[in-house]
């Protein structure tokens, strides 16, 4: 699926461990990106994954509005940055369109063929 050298992403905002509003801002870097992969940010609590944005990587850095609706415990949940290729792209994309069909977003077990590049803990704002 990758090349030999692994890709590598990063979250640079928010910081770790920061507090967040329901709705902010997210960005990052990302560098050798093989072709037909795709980025994306996703909310992790306890082992269930909500992805958030399909985000483009322009000249190596990328941004996306994250909206976190739920309430995870203690107002804790992880942030992650994942790489997928085409089979995790049209999961995605089916679970995007059917949640925004019915209004029912079930987190997922995983990201089929997707990698996690990189992690953060956040905690909402009260």
């Amino acid at each position: 699926m990758f090349s030999k050298r692994n890709p590598q992403g990063r979250i640079t905002y928010p910081r770790n461990r920061g507090s967040v509003p329901r709705l902010f801002r997210a960005e990052g870097t990302i560098d050798d990106t093989p072709a037909g992969q795709h980025l994306v940010v996703a909310v992790e609590v306890a082992g269930l994954i909500w992805p958030k944005a399909l985000v483009p990587a322009d000249s190596g850095s990328w941004t996306c509005q994250v909206h976190e609706g739920g309430n995870p415990p203690s107002g804790r949940f992880a942030l992650s940055l994942w790489l997928t290729g085409s089979q995790g792209y049209d999961e995605i994309t089916a679970w995007l369109e059917t949640g925004t069909r019915t209004g029912h977003y079930p987190g997922l077990w995983q990201i089929k063929d997707g990698v996690k590049l990189h992690s953060i803990t956040l905690r909402l704002e009260a």
